[in-house]
């Protein structure tokens, strides 16, 4: 692991970003890893779903808060071949099906009670339009990659406007993490 600031230099909403450690610079924050996975333990969701797996490491995190909830199951959709094999061998034993395929090309097989998009900046709102009508009425969702730095913090204004989603909580880590729910 490497700190943060290899990949993301300070500013004033995240002075530190040294705090912070990431395998590399698309993986998420393994801080903030932890803290998706303690969101899934504490809102206690049947069906969890990420997207950009990556190499595994929120899953893995995801995967271990739902076994120690006793029940639930996540879902998590990587295009990439390598990077999708590799988390399937990461959270092995874990209730965690990692798809090889475009999240925009999946629908879930019921509702979805908390979301964590992590895959490219522009899929990101298009996921959360894409989902709309699959969140149950408890639902909370994640992005990563909220901060001033990135684009995706503009996409979920406009997520906002449409009235796709409740303002959210943006959280200063280096990379910037903000949770809200669907309307």
């Amino acid at each position: 692991m490497n700190t943060e600031d290899r990949f993301t230099p300070a500013r004033p909403d995240c002075p530190y970003p040294q705090r912070w450690h990431s395998a590399d610079s698309d993986s998420t924050e393994l801080e903030v890893s932890h803290l998706v996975a303690a969101f899934v333990r504490a809102l206690q969701p049947n069906l969890v779903v990420e997207t950009g797996t990556a190499w595994g490491q929120t899953a893995e995190l995801i995967g271990q808060a739902l076994k120690a909830n006793g029940q639930g199951r996540l879902i998590t959709l990587e295009p990439d071949p390598a990077r999708a094999e590799h988390s399937r061998n990461r959270c092995a034993g874990l209730p965690v099906e990692v798809l090889q395929q475009s999240s925009l090309d999946w629908a879930p097989d019921g509702p979805i009670d908390f979301a964590w998009f992590d895959s490219l900046f522009h899929l990101r709102p298009e996921e959360l339009r894409h989902y709309r009508l699959d969140f149950s009425t408890r639902a909370v969702v994640g992005f990563h990659d909220t901060g001033p730095q990135h684009p995706v913090r503009n996409s979920l204004d406009g997520l906002v406007a449409d009235g796709l989603l409740e303002p959210p909580l943006f959280l200063p880590t280096p990379r910037g993490v903000a949770f809200a729910c669907p309307r």
